[in-house]
């Protein structure tokens, strides 16, 4: 199965060339995904260039993986994820880009958003409690932050894509 979700997850990378989506590093649980049962928005940062990473997001026709490079520096003050809308304590939410693939990409255009640095956003919207770190949406259960998560997800797939 490893080889097949290795060569699935680099195919959906939908703004990455086949060169960059081969050097990219993924890490050991992302190898044992089923992906036809992928229904959270999964991301992880390359283990051998941590400014580099990946947002899995479901689709109708199956993941999309967006590759992304996190800015040079986190919020300095408590800020909130664009994603799950989870409030971070400072230093835990980064800008994170995404080059558009094909010509607007080779000319440098960009889509950026502020995300969870760890880019943990399907654990974060499945927290019960308000911690001093992490402080999920008031007033909403688990399920509609995970809807949500998927939504905005979405958007910004379109966004980078469109």
């Amino acid at each position: 199965m490893t080889d097949t979700t290795d060569a699935r997850i680099r195919r959906a990378l939908a703004n990455s060339t086949k060169g960059e989506a081969g050097r990219m590093t993924l890490p050991a649980w992302v190898r044992d995904l089923d992906l036809d049962a992928v229904d959270d928005v999964l991301g992880w940062r390359d283990p051998k260039a941590p400014d580099r990473g990946v947002l899995l997001v479901p689709g109708d026709d199956g993941p999309v993986a967006i590759a992304v490079r996190a800015g040079e520096r986190a919020a300095r003050a408590t800020a909130m994820c664009a994603l799950c809308r989870s409030t971070h304590a400072p230093g835990r939410v980064e800008l994170l880009v995404a080059r558009r693939p094909g010509p607007a990409g080779r000319n440098g255009d960009t889509v950026g958003t502020y995300v969870c640095g760890d880019l943990r956003c399907a654990q974060h919207v499945r927290v019960e409690k308000a911690t001093a770190a992490l402080r999920p949406t008031p007033g909403t259960s688990v399920e509609e932050r995970r809807e949500g998560l998927r939504e905005r997800a979405r958007q910004f797939v379109d966004a980078v894509l469109g």
